[in-house]
């Protein structure tokens, strides 16, 4: 018997087993959390992929991984013809391969950002709302946090610790479980990372001391972090800027670590950085670390991480105008990475964490705007509905009438002056819109890239990583391999806290 003909049988067999016994097609919940179900299924599916090609190919020096949170397909179709038409391509969408990643947590079928960074940074899947810890913990649960349960990261139960004031607030000890914007200044991992960018500064100043921008911090600890990192990094020429000014007038050359925090929260989004804005726009960011990452010294390569967290802002307070200038934004940054670096030896992963509930409805002419104009009519209710409406957040009682019903949304439209500013029709009232749990497009470009093709699991993108650079041997062998982030996170080049 011939060897396809061995196979038919095995695929037949396999095919009337799952017909037969459709209870095997559901995973056992203990599995799920267990950190090393996770890594065996992805070498399973490393070692199917490592076959599908003899070519050479290299290995990558280099790593650059873009995330743009929220940013799900549909935002990406309506960002294209806000951005310049139905054909227009933003330039993370000609990277050469793409695949589509399942994004679910163990507990959750929708992910948030801290389950999801898990996956694609450790690995392994977790739990809702945690980061870096393996599915065995809860959120908050700061009694079952041990070492064993941690997966290698700047790692937390909870997505929200970001200073200890949060940690306590919680009911959990800051002595024993580290906030996160201590973990970035002086943890194991944290310590090493070459150049931080981003906003946040509320959580590494003491509340006896205020910001740049005058407002008093969060810390209870009395810690100042941005001068204990610079105290930490003696013998060397450590930088702490606060404003694009401070950025634009770096010499990278003398600079060996860079940190920059430029807003006392949240980055703004990038339709409200106007000129003379203290917030540099992140194409800025970009370059100026990857001028740091690039020095002739750094002779082993190195792993660039930027998130844009502002594409997901704006869809959770429904203003789809800020997403869609956001993902320009962002494709403007990655541009510019794509053109400082050699496809060769570098692997370029554009991605989305999350989804979005943002919906097109049919059917919008060609030419018109979607947050302007009717896409149709509706037989129901005789009122006209736009080209974009969202499942969830704080714009339906905008278009909601107590007792009415759904308004005319073009009439609603005129009272709103501001373009950036309107809104889009919101089904369920919420203070704030929830993420979407489609699948996340993944872009790649570099070695090993086409890996990333096709359809998988969230965590493989991380064991993809791993072995397209070798790290820790992991390309010897799908089978055998064993991914460290430890690897991957002193390598790291830049973290956008956004």
């Amino acid at each position: 018997m011939n060897r396809w003909c061995v196979w038919q049988g095995l695929l037949l067999g396999l095919v009337l087993l799952l017909a037969t016994s459709p209870e095997l097609r559901q995973v056992e919940g203990h599995e799920e959390h267990d950190a090393h179900y996770w890594q065996h299924m992805a070498h399973e599916l490393l070692f199917e992929k490592k076959d599908y090609t003899m070519q050479k190919i290299n290995v990558a020096k280099n790593i650059m991984v873009f995330v743009g949170s929220g940013m799900s397909q549909a935002t990406v179709t309506a960002a294209r013809f806000y951005n310049g038409g139905d054909n227009e391509t933003f330039a993370f969408e000609r990277l050469k391969w793409s695949g589509n990643a399942r994004t679910y947590c163990v507990d959750s079928r929708v992910p948030d950002s801290a389950c999801a960074g898990t996956a694609f940074l450790t690995g392994v899947k977790s739990n809702r709302g945690t980061v870096a810890v393996d599915p065995t913990v809860q959120r908050g649960d700061c009694s079952t946090l041990d070492a064993a349960k941690k997966l290698t990261s700047i790692a937390n139960p909870d997505s929200g610790w970001e200073s200890d004031a949060d940690v306590t607030a919680a009911g959990c000890s800051s002595a024993t479980t580290s906030d996160i914007a201590h973990q970035l200044i002086h943890g194991d991992i944290g310590k090493h990372f070459k150049v931080i960018l981003g906003g946040g500064r509320k959580n590494f100043i003491p509340t006896a001391q205020t910001d740049a921008s005058g407002a008093p911090g969060l810390r209870t600890d009395g810690k100042n972090l941005p001068q204990e990192w610079q105290q930490s990094k003696q013998g060397k020429n450590a930088t702490y800027i606060t404003t694009v000014g401070e950025l634009a007038s770096l010499d990278t050359s003398k600079v060996d670590y860079l940190l920059g925090l430029f807003d006392y929260d949240h980055l703004p989004f990038s339709a409200d950085i106007a000129d003379g804005s203290d917030t540099p726009a992140l194409v800025r960011m970009v370059h100026y670390s990857l001028e740091m990452l690039q020095k002739p010294e750094h002779t082993d390569g190195f792993l660039l991480f930027v998130e844009d967290g502002n594409i997901r802002r704006a869809h959770g307070q429904n203003k789809p105008r800020k997403a869609f200038e956001q993902v320009r934004h962002y494709a403007g940054a990655f541009n510019m990475a794509k053109m400082m670096a050699n496809e060769q030896n570098t692997l370029f992963i554009s991605m989305n964490d999350v989804g979005s509930t943002l919906t097109l409805p049919g059917y919008a002419a060609r030419s018109s705007d979607p947050t302007a104009t009717a896409a149709g009519t509706s037989d129901a209710d005789a009122l006209p509905y736009l080209g974009l409406s969202y499942a969830t957040g704080p714009a339906h009682s905008t278009y909601y009438g107590p007792g009415t019903g759904r308004l005319d949304p073009l009439k609603v439209l005129e009272g709103m002056p501001n373009a950036l500013e309107r809104t889009c029709p919101a089904v369920v009232p919420m203070a704030e819109g929830v993420d979407g749990g489609e699948d996340a497009t993944v872009y790649a470009s570099g070695p090993w890239a086409f890996m990333l093709s096709g359809g998988y699991e969230q965590h493989f993108v991380a064991h993809t990583i791993a072995f397209a650079s070798c790290m820790d041997g992991a390309c010897d062998g799908a089978a055998t391999a064993v991914l460290s982030l430890g690897a991957v996170l002193l390598a790291l080049g830049v973290r956008f806290l956004v």
